[in-house]
């Protein structure tokens, strides 16, 4: 793994590193589908600003994809692209 790598990485533990932007993100696993802002604060108990902001940092990470409607976002879980990155992780752990 090189530096970039290692620093994408980081910049990803990072953001899951927050307990609220965790909260977000098992919710997103467990709905299954895409969730607004008002939706998602409900899970970490935080009012919907609080909510844009984590989500907004999520998105710049890549662990949450935007879809805007009109005047709504939607966030969905990019499962594959952090399952990937989180299981380099792991098998350099177990190797």
């Amino acid at each position: 793994m090189d530096e970039r790598e290692l620093q994408e990485l980081a910049s990803l533990l990072k953001a899951l590193g927050e307990f609220n932007r965790l909260s977000m993100v098992y919710e997103l696993c467990q709905c299954g589908e895409p969730r607004n802002a008002m939706c998602l604060c409900e899970c970490c108990s935080v009012d919907a600003s609080v909510a844009s902001r984590h989500l907004k940092v999520l998105a710049q990470e890549g662990v949450v994809q935007v879809e805007k409607k009109g005047r709504e976002r939607t966030y969905s879980l990019n499962k594959a692209s952090i399952a990937e990155k989180l299981r380099v992780l792991a098998d350099r752990i177990e190797s």
